[in-house]
């Protein structure tokens, strides 16, 4: 029931009882006139219910905030359409729901619309989100309303959950290229696009003769074409990726722990994208305490980096630190990493006691300023 429907009830209660007391012509033209419009406006609303479409879409998946300590503005786009060349909509309310799963901020909106006859609106729905994480939204019921507002139809109902992924800004770094290249003596469909190696199967560039090349390595059909001997350069082998562990077992309640939670997202990302830029692969490994299973991902490319934080927003986290290195170690067991890194943004005491850290397994601290790293 709206306001507009109380309105009209009070003012159909005083017309009656003008009529009843007052039975002149006057009167009777009212009262008849009170019976006749909500009669219109329900005709109206049962016209225009076959008239407009609407439609929910997310012409923007990813949303990057400004800063850490900034919100976003998740945005999910409704389109409505009315069909009706004379018939404007003047009142249109959509009831939005949404939820961040990772860091547990949820709430609800209603959006008012209005679409002029004959026309199309996209009408953009702003979400504000304080934390990283995948924002599911849906847009549970878009309902019209008469031009008094009497009367109210529903025009669609639970449209398909849009999800916004919103993740902090990159932050500039430098890890050492070279460092985590991963060179190997073994056979590899990977080479390095910055150092040349003496795998003969892939040439890594074409130069010049020098005085010490070995003759092997000339290019002869090039060298009769230039009319210089010009020489082949192999390349350097590289194993299949740099293994990553993220450290889910984030301290704190709270603001404090979704702080600390976005400043673990943001390394995630900046490193990731430093090492996609420098054609490093990296798999990421997490543990997922509602399923009770370490999860893996391979990110070469941008698309495959976005799909791992959907994934990995889903995840239910661990607040034990034990329980989450003696999962690492479960899996890790049988397992060769040449070169892998531990991402974290809390002191675990017991981390160097576990076994988990050795040699090869680097342990980057995120917070603050220790996401830069010098080569």
């Amino acid at each position: 029931m709206t306001i507009g429907t109380l309105l009209f009830a009070l003012l159909f209660l005083l017309g009656l009882f003008v009529f009843i007391f007052y039975l002149e012509f006057g009167t009777v033209a009212i009262m008849g006139l009170l019976v006749l419009i909500p009669v219109f406006m329900l005709i109206f609303l049962i016209f225009m219910r076959t008239r407009v479409l609407v439609a929910v879409d997310s012409k923007n998946p990813l949303e990057e905030k400004d800063s850490l300590d900034n919100p976003a503005r998740a945005a999910i786009t409704l389109s409505v359409e009315n069909r009706s060349r004379l018939l404007p909509i003047t009142k249109g309310i959509a009831r939005v729901r949404y939820e961040n799963y990772f860091s547990g901020e949820k709430g609800k909106l209603k959006i008012r619309f209005s679409v002029d006859a004959g026309k199309k609106r996209d009408r953009r729905i702003p979400v504000v989100i304080n934390h990283c994480g995948n924002v599911a939204i849906q847009v549970e019921k878009v309902r019209i309303y008469d031009y008094l507002s009497i009367f109210a139809w529903t025009i669609g109902k639970n449209f398909e959950t849009q999800n916004v992924l919103v993740l902090p800004p990159i932050k500039e770094m430098y890890l050492g290229r070279d460092r985590w290249y991963n060179e190997t003596s073994e056979d590899s469909d990977r080479f390095s696009l910055y150092k040349k190696g003496d795998d003969p199967s892939e040439i890594f560039n074409i130069r010049e003769f020098v005085d010490g090349d070995k003759i092997q390595r000339i290019h002869w059909k090039l060298s009769s074409k230039t009319g210089s001997l010009m020489v082949k350069e192999g390349s350097l082998p590289l194993t299949k990726a740099v293994h990553i562990f993220i450290d889910l077992c984030v301290p704190g309640k709270g603001p404090e722990k979704c702080e600390k939670a976005d400043r673990l997202v943001q390394g995630i990302y900046s490193i990731s994208m430093f090492m996609i830029e420098h054609g490093i692969p990296q798999k990421y490994i997490w543990y997922d305490k509602k399923n009770e299973i370490i999860e893996e991902r391979l990110v070469e490319h941008e698309e495959e980096l976005f799909w791992m934080f959907q994934d990995l927003f889903k995840c239910r986290t661990t607040t034990e630190a034990s329980q989450l290195a003696e999962a690492y170690l479960t899996w890790e067991e049988g397992r060769t990493l040449e070169a892998a890194l531990y991402l974290t943004v809390a002191d675990h005491d017991d981390l160097e006691n576990s076994g988990l850290v050795r040699n090869r397994l680097e342990v980057m601290d995120l917070r603050g300023e220790g996401l830069e790293d010098e080569e």
